[in-house]
């Protein structure tokens, strides 16, 4: 990976976020990385090295401060990871679900990767180079129970993904996803926490269940997603775009 190169990371607080923020910095990547959070972790700084910006991406305007700010302090934008996302533990059944969740899930799962997709895309066609990797889910690929908002975001952000690839391969860039299974995070700890009220078991129960579910006995790691994601964000990756990779240990979904 060429060193010196500037990327946007989204949802970097935590989780695959914080691990996709470390990844890209061990390898010489300028990181700018955003969050909710008002404050970075300082042992994630210090570790890293990286900028960070808070911000909510809820909005265009947030997700246009979020590039600027990355272009005054770091340069034009080469890679542009869309991470940031909510999770499932507050979503409901296609009876259940909310408008207003509705429209919040849309706005920071697949809207802000567009504003971020649409604006980070200028400065990688004017360098003949650039690099987009959307975090979806395997829940970008099937249905699951009481996530009719999660698993529709997620699916419409493989339809940006693909149409930004035929969009911008003329310029050298690429545009692919990455689609995790369950990954231990604070977000999938929630949806295992509300699980496991609704079925009167314990949160460790529900995440021996998840385990068992996939055939290495075992769920991915943070650092497992993030070094497939510094993958596609290299010159190593040219030749894929407008593709899937699942990291999901073996499983089919």
């Amino acid at each position: 990976m060429k060193e010196g190169r500037v990327a946007l990371v989204t949802g970097a607080g935590g989780g695959i976020g914080r691990a996709i923020v470390i990844g890209l910095a061990r390898r010489g990547i300028r990181v700018m990385a955003t969050d909710l959070r008002e404050e970075m972790p300082a042992e994630l700084v210090e570790e890293s090295g990286v900028h960070y910006f808070p911000c909510s991406l809820e909005t265009a305007d947030g997700c246009a401060s979020a590039v600027a700010e990355t272009r005054e302090r770091l340069g034009p934008i080469e890679i542009l990871v869309n991470n940031a996302g909510i999770g499932a533990a507050e979503d409901g059944s296609v009876l259940e679900c909310s408008f207003d969740l509705w429209l919040q899930m849309m706005a920071i799962n697949l809207d802000a990767p567009f504003h971020l997709t649409r604006l980070a895309a200028r400065d990688m066609v004017d360098r003949g180079w650039g690099r987009i990797v959307m975090v979806s889910s395997t829940a970008g690929q099937v249905g699951g129970p009481d996530r009719a908002a999660y698993c529709s975001s997620k699916h419409g952000l493989l339809g940006l993904m693909r149409a930004a690839a035929v969009d911008l391969a003329r310029y050298g860039v690429t545009s692919n996803a990455v689609l995790p299974g369950w990954v231990r995070t604070g977000m999938s700890q929630q949806s295992a926490v509300k699980e496991a009220a609704q079925r009167g078991v314990t949160v460790e129960a529900v995440w021996r269940e998840r385990e068992a579910a996939y055939p290495a006995g075992r769920v991915a790691t943070a650092e497992e997603v993030a070094t497939v994601i510094a993958f596609l964000s290299s010159d190593d990756s040219s030749g894929i775009s407008g593709q899937t990779i699942t990291v999901a240990l073996g499983a089919s979904w």
